[in-house]
């Protein structure tokens, strides 16, 4: 069973920033390899991760009109069979917040209701709901923007943008709404420029009637390179969450938007566990108890997260659920490999 390697360390990690390597976005980032990306990524196609879009946002933002919005389906993705993998490789990359505390606040309590989230600071900007499209079909999931040299990254889950079911093709018509309440737009409608994710998803991922199947599902990890808006960055227009690849969690809130009943996908809601449990049937996840069904999918899980401020560190989104129990794959050394790729664009 994987053990979650002590890359924060808990508190001392975080405060002290001596347990790990720290990447701070607008300064070169220390890691634990120089070599080129594409090296480490062993030599693979740029093709294989990515998708870039030709269409333009104004074409994107006529195509997500107030009906498709309106009835754009929840990305569903229940547990299935069990899955081996290999260890993923730790790299202990930590990414500061734009805003909030470096330290550790106070544990999270124990509450999987999926309640309505305060929307408190940071939380309030960055996260949000992802909007896609597949051949004729729309459908809607949750993402968060995360801190980058760039300024560009939003994350979410890997099949929030790849259709797992029998089509096998990336999605369409991607854009963003942070902050987004009752279909308003508060911060913008953001569209992306490229999305990517690993290529252990992609061609390892499955699901149909029966569930989730095959080994992609420990790699549920997916970022999106946004286009600007009003000539700035997604990141200067609204800050970015921390980001943690492969770090110890102390405890965990996940925040969503959850549109299957009895949610309604309107408002951001939330579950908090003071502790998680490794996953036993998908190796590199973990579990914690969340009530919160179908549109919560991408929806970022943070750890050392501050309810005042509204900021923490995302260390992996929901994968999937039954209503009861909700799963993440955690981000390691190839989520920290996918994020750099889109942070630079390559």
């Amino acid at each position: 069973m994987r053990h979650l390697r002590t890359a924060i360390a808990v508190l001392a990690a975080i405060t002290a920033l001596g347990a790990c390597t720290v990447a701070h976005p607008g300064t070169p980032k220390a890691g634990p390899s120089t070599r080129n990306i594409e090296d480490e990524l062993g030599n693979t196609k740029q093709s294989d991760l990515r998708k870039v879009f030709t269409s333009s946002p104004q074409q994107v933002n006529d195509y997500w009109n107030s009906d498709r919005m309106k009835n754009a389906k929840p990305r569903d993705t229940q547990p299935g069979s069990a899955t081996d993998v290999p260890k993923d490789e730790p790299v202990g990359v930590v990414i500061h917040p734009t805003s909030g505390p470096v330290r550790s606040p106070k544990p999270q309590p124990a509450d999987n209701s999926g309640a309505v989230w305060s929307r408190a600071g940071l939380s309030a900007s960055t996260n949000g709901r992802l909007y896609t499209s597949y051949g004729n079909q729309n459908f809607v999931c949750s993402a968060q923007v995360v801190n980058s040299t760039s300024g560009t990254i939003v994350a979410t889950a890997a099949h929030c943008i790849w259709d797992t079911q029998d089509g096998k093709e990336w999605a369409d018509n991607v854009m963003f709404i942070p902050g987004d309440t009752n279909g308003s737009s508060p911060y913008g409608r953001w569209t992306a420029e490229m999305i990517y994710a690993p290529t252990q998803f992609t061609t390892g991922a499955r699901s149909g009637a029966g569930g989730t199947s095959g080994s992609g599902w420990s790699y549920d990890s997916a970022f999106l390179r946004m286009r600007p808006l009003g000539g700035r960055t997604i990141k200067d227009a609204v800050g970015g969450q921390g980001i943690a690849f492969d770090a110890k969690a102390d405890s965990i809130r996940t925040i969503g938007y959850p549109s299957a009943p009895p949610f309604d996908g309107t408002t951001m809601r939330s579950c908090s566990s003071p502790t998680y449990t490794e996953n036993s049937r998908v190796t590199n996840t973990i579990s914690i108890p969340c009530r919160m069904t179908p549109g919560c999918s991408g929806g970022g899980w943070f750890t050392h997260f501050d309810d005042s401020t509204g900021a923490g560190y995302m260390i992996s989104s929901h994968s999937t659920g039954n209503g009861s129990t909700s799963n993440g794959s955690l981000m390691g050394k190839i989520a920290y490999d996918l994020y750099k790729r889109a942070d630079s664009g390559a």
